[in-house]
Order: structure tokens, then C-alpha cells, then sequence
């Protein structure tokens, strides 16, 4: 069901488009761009000045052989679009006379510094970015929609202050205007770059080798749009049901989609999935396609602060699960909890296989990027699942790893001046400890005590202690560890 195979013989694998129009460093997007020009889809892209955005779009368009318009978003009006409204006295209205700026024969548009052009003229962008209209008529030249802006300064004072770079007057677009970008693309920077690739970067003959007509590029992308409609219908199976559990996951994830973006990622699925074959060959993952629509199709990407690729490649893998077992009322419970320590308590609780759970706890482990979360849930998940589920050793060893610094005695010495933040946190820590009167022999109040001194100082130094520990008390009761449950 998941294996797409070419109908052609393709022979154009593993090539570059950014390559070779002598772009560096932005190979990992080919997919991206090719299946935006195989689909004409409008593209964002996302990023700081002299990342070689205006160049890229430039190129491709002598390079697909097509009329250009470049236009400075900020500084244009309607005019320049459109040209100058004048009155016909043949036909007694106002008829719009041609400049050699005006986009009536563009095939290619470029809207440089999107997010500095004013409100009103933004809404006239809408038609033309989406329908490929102005003024109502219909723009039958036109192929591609292509805009560029820096990122939008922070309104919070705190990012700002700690942004390494920000541009003043560069605002966040209207959602409705993003929301018209199945593509939205963050370049890479020059600390993004291998070193191989900035020395091509400030090289001499950096350009010389540069043959705008000779890389095939009009060819790649008519094989690309050739290979959309098998793709689609081959897709059809699974791709709903991934995209409504995509859906679900970025509402619960605090990043709320349109209807309209919905389809735009179904469909930049299968225009992704036909591009690696172009460019990669046949023996290729579906599931990466799908990674790098959701990756590269956020609107929020064009926000202040963008959604992190982590976050979205665990959401990706979520609803990929989820699609996979749709059918199956339990996993489909599971799944649908974005929480993953909750995952794993409803996968106990709904008495899934050892095999399952094991694999569930495993991603919960390694997806937790804070140490103290991590500890807590181990420590929790062993107490739980020890003595009655037969764990995979690929979950139980990394468990039982770090439960061993908590429920293992615990004696430390640790030397700090006085009047130190340490000594600070150390009277705080100490101070919780004496106040637990009537609990030094129970042993959830050890586990506590443990899981404390562990910590200290070093992730208390970046961690509140006090908010770890309510976090791990949560955990302890999610999985059932209360007082009484321990000997």
C-alpha cells in the first residue's frame, strides 16, 4: 500500500536542483521546491537578508525560461502591479496601460519583503498569490507565486532582547495572507553551511560555472507533475486518514489549521513524494513525504516564534501511527492523546501487549528533552510496570538506568561557598526536606528525597526544583504509585 513506485524509467536520480543552479546549502529542499513548481503552488520563504532568497527565485526562472517580476513588497503600490488606469474613448472605461514592471505577461512573480508591505496592499495580494487574478482577470501566464520576508520581530520584550537578530518593521503576516502558502519555508543561514559549502559560498569563480538552461530543470518538473496523479490515487488509501490525525494533533499542539491547509498538505504530500522520485529514485519512504509537508507547510513558520521541527516530527510519527491503526478502537485511543505520559498509562490501562507498551514507553523516554521529566517518568514507569508487564529489554534497561540514581540509597557531598546560588537552592531543598515531619520512613517520601538530591545543583541550577518535583509527584500518581502501593 506504502510502496509508490514510478511508472517511467526514471533515470534522474539523486540530483540537485539547488546545486545546480550554484545555490549552497540548500539541498535538503530540493523536494520542497521542486514539487512547488510542479504543482504551482505559491511559496514562502522564511529567513534573514543575504541567504540567497532573491537569487534562488531568480534563477529558477531563467532557468525554467520564464518572465520575471520582481517586486520589493514594501515599497511598491497598486500601479506597479497593474500599470496606469487611463480612459479609453473608444469604449468609455478605464482601460490599465503596460509598463515593463507591470505583471499582465509575468509567468513568474516574485513578492520580495512580504511582511513590510502595507495592510491594503497585502489584501490585494490575496487574489494574485491564490487565484492568480488581479483586478478579476484572470492571469493566464502566470505559473508561479513565490514571496520572501525576515523573520518578524518578537512583541515580547525577553526575545527580543535575547534574539541574536531581529528586523524592525518586518511584522507578522496576516494568517488569511499565510494561509495562501501551501509552502512556507525556513532558508538555512551561513552557520547552517558545511565548511565545504561556505568556501563555495566566497569562492572567486563562484558564478562561472553557473549554466542557468542547462540543468533540465523544465524537464523535472513536467516528470514531477506527470507522477502526481498515480501518486494521489495510490496515496489514496491512507493519506485522509493521516492528514484529519495530523489535524486533530496540531489543534491539541496549540497550532490550529484551516480547512483550506488540510488539503494543502494532502496535496503537497503526494507533490513531495513524486519530487524524491524524480530526484532520488524509486526506493523511497512515504512517511519521510509526509515529515517534510508538515515540516516545510506551516504557516506559523512565518510567525515570531516558529514551531520547533521537533515538535512537529513527533506529532508527524503520532499521527502516522495513528492513521496506520485506525481501525483498531484501542491504538486509536492511545494515539490520540498527545500527552505521552498519559499515552502510556491509557495503553496500560486499555491492557495493550507488553510488545506495545514497550515500544510506547521507549518513544516517551527518548522524545522528553528535560532531564528532570525524564528521571521522574522512568522512575514512575518502573515502579509501575517491574513486576507485571514483561518489557521489551530496548524499554526496561533504559528505565531501569536511571530509576537506579533514584531508588538506590542516596549519600552525597557536595561543597559550596556560603551566600552562593547554591547554598540558596541547597536551603530551599533542605528546607522541604525538614518540613516533611512524620514521613522519613515512608519510602515515597526516599523516592522524593532522592529524586531531589540528584538533582542538585546542577539541574536546579536551570530547573525550578519545586516545580520538578510537583511534575514528578503527577507522574508518580498517573502511574498509580502511591504511598500505600510501595513497601
Amino acid at each position: 500500500m506504502l510502496d509508490i513506485q514510478s511508472s517511467k524509467n526514471n533515470t534522474h536520480t539523486h540530483r540537485s536542483v539547488t546545486t545546480a543552479l550554484n545555490i549552497q546549502g540548500w539541498s535538503h529542499l530540493d523536494p520542497i521546491l521542486l514539487a512547488a513548481l510542479a504543482i504551482e503552488s505559491p511559496l514562502l520563504l522564511v529567513g534573514p537578508h543575504g541567504t540567497a532568497k532573491s537569487l534562488l527565485v531568480e534563477r529558477l526562472a531563467m532557468a525554467l525560461n520564464l518572465s520575471m517580476r520582481h517586486y520589493n513588497a514594501a515599497l511598491i503600490n497598486y500601479d506597479d502591479l497593474v500599470g496606469l488606469p487611463l480612459p479609453d474613448k473608444e469604449t468609455e472605461t478605464l482601460k490599465f496601460f503596460p509598463t515593463p514592471s507591470t505583471i499582465w505577461d509575468a509567468g513568474f512573480v516574485f513578492f520580495d519583503e512580504i511582511s513590510r508591505c502595507r495592510p491594503d496592499l497585502q489584501n490585494k495580494l490575496y487574489p494574485i498569490i491564490h487565484e492568480r487574478r488581479v483586478v478579476g482577470i484572470k492571469l493566464d501566464k502566470l505559473r508561479h507565486r513565490w514571496s520572501a520576508m525576515n523573520p518578524p520581530a518578537p512583541e515580547d520584550p525577553n526575545l527580543l532582547a535575547s534574539s541574536g537578530s531581529y528586523y524592525l518593521g518586518s511584522e507578522p503576516l496576516d494568517p488569511a495572507l499565510t494561509d495562501r502558502f501551501p509552502f512556507v519555508v525556513m532558508v538555512p543561514n551561513w552557520s547552517n553551511l558545511t565548511k565545504e559549502e561556505q568556501r563555495a559560498v566566497v569562492a572567486w569563480d563562484a558564478d562561472e560555472s553557473y549554466e542557468p538552461y542547462d540543468i533540465g530543470l523544465s524537464e523535472m518538473v513536467a516528470e514531477v507533475a506527470a507522477l502526481v496523479p498515480e501518486i494521489e490515487a495510490s496515496f489514496a488509501v491512507w493519506l485522509g486518514d493521516y492528514i484529519v490525525s495530523v489535524m486533530d494533533l496540531l489543534e491539541q499542539a496549540q497550532l490550529p489549521q484551516s480547512p483550506r491547509r488540510a488539503r494543502m498538505l494532502a496535496r503537497s504530500v503526494v507533490a513531495i513524494h513524486a519530487a524524491r522520485i524524480v530526484l532520488e529514485g524509486d526506493d523511497i519512504d512515504p512517511q519521510d513525504s509526509a515529515e517534510l509537508a508538515l515540516l516545510y507547510g506551516m504557516p506559523q513558520t512565518a510567525n515570531e516564534v516558529p514551531p520547533s521541527h521537533v515538535k512537529l516530527i513527533a506529532l508527524h510519527k503520532q499521527a502516522w501511527e495513528l492513521a496506520q491503526y485506525l481501525e483498531d478502537d484501542s491504538w486509536r485511543q492511545v494515539l490520540s492523546e498527545y500527552d505521552m505520559a498519559r499515552r502510556v498509562a491509557m495503553a496500560d490501562e486499555l491492557k495493550l501487549e507488553d510488545a506495545d507498551i514497550s515500544r510506547i514507553i521507549t518513544q516517551t523516554i527518548s522524545a522528553e528533552n528535560s532531564d528532570p521529566r525524564q528521571m521522574g517518568l522512568a522512575v514512575a514507569m518502573f515502579l509501575s510496570f517491574h513486576d507485571k508487564r514483561d518489557l521489551d529489554p530496548s524499554a526496561f534497561e533504559p528505565l531501569a538506568q536511571l530509576a537506579y540514581y533514584v531508588l538506590s540509597p542516596r549519600f552525597s557531598q557536595v561543597a559550596f561557598p556560603q551566600n552562593s546560588a547554591d547554598a540558596s537552592l541547597w536551603g530551599e531543598i533542605k528546607g522541604w526536606i525538614d518540613n516533611q515531619v512524620g514521613r522519613e520512613d515512608r519510602p515515597l517520601f526516599r523516592i522524593e528525597r532522592n529524586y531531589l538530591l540528584h538533582g542538585f545543583p546542577n539541574w536546579w541550577r536551570t530547573h525550578s526544583w519545586a516545580d520538578a518535583l510537583q511534575q514528578f509527584q503527577q507522574d508518580l500518581k498517573l502511574f498509580g504509585i502511591y504511598e500505600e502501593t510501595l513497601k
